[in-house]
């Protein structure tokens, strides 16, 4: 039997496209998959799936990723990375599947390996971009960053060069990769949702009027949102709006939920924490629409943030941003309406509009259940799997 080991260092070990996609999918297959990654203590367990997850623990300098990734690479702080290194190459993988850009510290090393291992690079974000996004205002700390940026381009497109296969989740990141050192490596595969309800919860009986899943964050227009429900209490007394995930920003959390006590906003914005992607229908099934009100930055503009499927998957008319992929999807489809995203007044009238408008409503929730299915994860687990048989040749052994 063939192993694959997944290997991550800012993505949890459940993460919704590394594990309960990618890695189901080849375990379904017939392959053996391990994932490695990095949390706050050391584990080593067997999933119910059947999947190996190894934990290697790690000290965080920084609550911003990005920042402690820099302060780490300043200082020379690579004491995960070997430990990481130990632990794949005693693994003695036929694949090393790579998910972040820091992993590739390690990369070309595993490529080397005597048994001669085949090596994926699987982009889940624009890099250099993401970087960009969290240094909005003018000044040296931007300087620094795109400086910065420019070079973490580079140094990844040099690895990329030296794997078996690169693996982009969206059409932008694959166009980053271009080059006789990559041509015919890289291939497309979007993170489309895998859930699918067996049925829809009766409307009067859901606990929420709208719901945000993700990361609770400024760009992702958290405050947008809080403000909007402040308004639209004034049409809808009682609605409440759930905000489910995590919020890595202890500054921006704080004005947050000094926004909502000021308000006396904590019975309309209840803000859930993160849940285990397992439980995430539960919540989506318990809601009436799906928010996804995204600031205008680039990351957004090309992203697709697999949310937005969920949301549609559970009949969850959507409430987007204008601009971008997920403005044209669920534009094109019907399946919601868009709103300038700095605008708290345009999110009400959204908000309002929905849900005191039954046939709008029902409208909307039809047009993204139907549209959905052109969106869902079985049609790239297909392109996974050719990407191991053909590109890398190594069928598993069922």
């Amino acid at each position: 039997m063939r192993n694959i080991c997944h290997i991550s260092s800012l993505h949890g070990l459940h993460d919704d496209r590394i594990y309960w996609k990618e890695a189901v999918s080849l375990q379904r297959a017939g392959y053996q998959v391990i994932h490695v990654g990095v949390g706050e203590k050391a584990t080593d367990e067997i999933s119910p799936e059947g999947i190996r997850l190894i934990c290697i623990p790690r000290k965080r300098y920084f609550a911003n990723p990005y920042l402690d990734i820099l302060y780490r690479r300043l200082t020379f702080r690579s004491g995960v990375y070997r430990h990481m290194l130990r632990t794949c190459v005693a693994l003695g993988a036929d694949v090393y599947h790579l998910h972040d850009i820091q992993v590739n510290r390690i990369g070309s090393r595993l490529k080397n390996l005597p048994h001669g291992p085949a090596v994926v690079y699987d982009v889940h974000e624009d890099y250099g971009d993401q970087l960009m996004s969290h240094f909005t205002r003018p000044g040296l700390k931007r300087l620094l960053a795109k400086t910065y940026s420019y070079w973490l381009n580079w140094w990844e497109a040099a690895h990329a060069a030296r794997y078996d296969a690169v693996i982009a989740a969206v059409d932008h990141i694959a166009a980053k990769f271009t080059g006789p050192a990559v041509q015919g490596k890289v291939t497309t595969i979007y993170n489309y949702t895998t859930l699918q309800p067996k049925e829809l919860k009766a409307y009067d009986s859901r606990s929420f009027d709208a719901i945000y899943a993700g990361q609770i964050s400024e760009a992702r227009g958290a405050m947008q949102i809080a403000r909007a429900v402040a308004m639209a209490r004034k049409s809808i007394p009682g609605i409440r709006v759930l905000l489910l995930g995590p919020a890595p920003d202890p500054k921006f959390l704080k004005i947050l939920t000094g926004y909502i006590a000021a308000e006396e906003l904590t019975e309309e914005v209840i803000l859930g924490g993160q849940v285990p992607y397992a439980d995430m229908g539960k919540y989506y099934s318990e809601s009436r629409v799906g928010l996804g009100i995204f600031l205008p930055l680039s990351i957004f503009e090309y992203g697709l943030q697999v949310k937005t499927f969920e949301y549609m998957a559970y009949g969850l008319p959507v409430v987007c941003s204008n601009f971008g992929n997920l403005h044209r999807i669920v534009v094109a489809c019907g399946s919601g309406i868009s709103v300038d995203p700095q605008s708290p007044e345009s999110i009400s009238h959204a908000l309002v509009a929905l849900l005191t408008d039954r046939a709008l409503y029902e409208k909307f929730s039809a047009n993204a259940q139907q549209a959905v299915q052109q969106y869902s994860w079985k049609k790239e687990e297909d392109k996974l799997l050719a990407l191991y048989r053909d590109t890398l040749r190594m069928p598993p052994n069922v």
